[in-house]
């Protein structure tokens, strides 16, 4: 996901810059996933939820970054 995603996701969900900034990827991936889920419908269900291979992807790259800030900024 691209930095601008980000925060593009994070201004939608109330977020400011510097409040993403602040928050682990776990935080900012949950928060997503909740505002996905209170603003999606019944007909939306199953549309762009990750998989498991995305998942493991992710993690993988998570892990390759350790000690490394996830936004750059200290």
């Amino acid at each position: 996901m691209r930095f601008a995603a980000i925060y593009g996701n994070g201004g939608a969900m109330g977020f400011t810059p510097q409040q993403v900034d602040q928050m682990s990827m776990w935080q900012f991936m949950a928060a997503l996933e909740g505002w996905v889920k209170s603003n999606s419908t019944d007909e939306d269900e199953g549309k762009g939820t990750m998989g498991a291979q995305q998942a493991d992807e992710i993690w993988n790259w998570l892990q390759s970054k350790n000690d490394v800030p996830l936004t750059g900024i200290h």
